[in-house]
This record gives structure tokens, C-alpha cells and sequence, in this order.
């Protein structure tokens, strides 16, 4: 339940300064999820969607930028035939420089709420609720606000009790700038 309240809020935020703001914008993906770490048994990348808002807030005018964003991701991993599928809402705060009007490169902090899973048992009893991430990435504009993106976000924080394992997802998506 906290966690709803915090999305609400942030979403709140959101789009209160959206309506005043020249530069928000929709995005969504695909992403190659997976874990990482000392504990992770041999396992395979599970695919699933991301889909988020994001605002530009203009530190130097057409270089560089500030992106908060809320997205809902679909994470996890396989284990033979078997989906072990973790949904989270993510807020990364991202610095994004524009090298060219075309191309820009963004990286930043993530913090992520578990919102949902598949899980059962033990397992599903040790899944923290809360990670950090580190992400970066790429992105090609066009004009009149489409661009499209690669991201990876590398987990910094365990998602396991008591063991090393760590989220790793690959993002490639399209965005609109409004």
C-alpha cells in the first residue's frame, strides 16, 4: 500500500509540472532482463515491457538536461522453462547531454518499488522490495519529439536476502517529447 501512495505522489508531481512544462514526454519497450551476482545460478534473459513518463528540465539550453522519470519495467529471469518475473516501478534521475541535435547520452541513479511478481514459497519471501540501480544509455532524435533509446541499468543493490543478485535490464524503446 506505501508503495501505491508513493507512485501516486511522484505521479502527482508529474503532472502537475506537466502542465506547465514545454518539454515531457511518453516512452516504451522492450527490455532483456536478467540477474547477476556470486549466488545466480545458470539462467537465461526473460523479455518483457517498460512504459513511463519523463520531463526535461533545462540546466544549459539545447546541451544539457534533467530527466526524472516513473516507468513501470518488467524484470526477472528463467531458469529453464520457468518465468521468474518481478514488475517494478522505477524513477531515475538522469543527466542527459545532447552531442548533437540528433544524439544524446543520458546516466543517472535509479531507485525501484517491487510492485508485483510471479514468485511462490521461499523465494517469494526473500525478494526485497526496494533496489537502486545504476543506468545509462543512448538515444537518436528525429524531429518533432520522436527519438528512440538503448538503456542498460546495472542493479547495485541485492534483491535477495541474505545472497548477491542484482537486476540487470537492457531497454531498447521510442519516446515522444510533447
Amino acid at each position: 500500500m506505501k508503495t501505491v501512495r508513493i507512485f501516486l505522489f511522484v505521479l502527482t508531481l508529474f503532472t502537475v509540472g506537466a502542465i506547465q512544462a514545454q518539454k515531457v514526454g511518453v516512452r516504451a519497450g522492450l527490455n532483456i532482463a536478467n540477474v547477476s551476482g556470486s549466488d545466480v545460478v545458470e539462467n537465461k534473459s526473460l523479455i518483457g515491457l517498460h512504459v513511463g513518463v519523463f520531463k526535461e528540465i533545462t540546466i544549459v539550453p539545447e546541451i544539457f538536461f534533467l530527466q526524472p522519470e516513473l516507468q513501470y519495467s518488467m524484470q526477472g529471469y528463467k531458469i529453464e522453462e520457468e518465468d521468474f518475473s518481478l514488475g517494478y516501478f522505477n524513477i531515475p534521475l538522469l543527466g542527459k547531454v545532447y552531442i548533437a541535435k540528433v544524439l544524446s547520452v543520458e546516466a543517472g541513479p535509479q531507485i525501484g518499488f517491487k510492485v508485483n511478481d510471479n514468485l511462490e514459497g521461499d523465494l517469494a519471501d526473500n525478494i526485497k522490495t526496494f533496489e537502486t540501480s545504476f543506468v545509462g544509455g543512448i538515444g537518436y532524435n528525429f524531429p518533432l519529439g520522436l527519438s528512440i533509446n538503448a538503456r542498460y541499468g546495472l542493479g547495485l543493490t541485492d534483491i535477495v536476502k541474505d545472497s548477491n543478485v542484482k537486476n540487470s535490464v537492457f531497454q531498447i524503446g521510442a519516446a515522444f517529447k510533447f
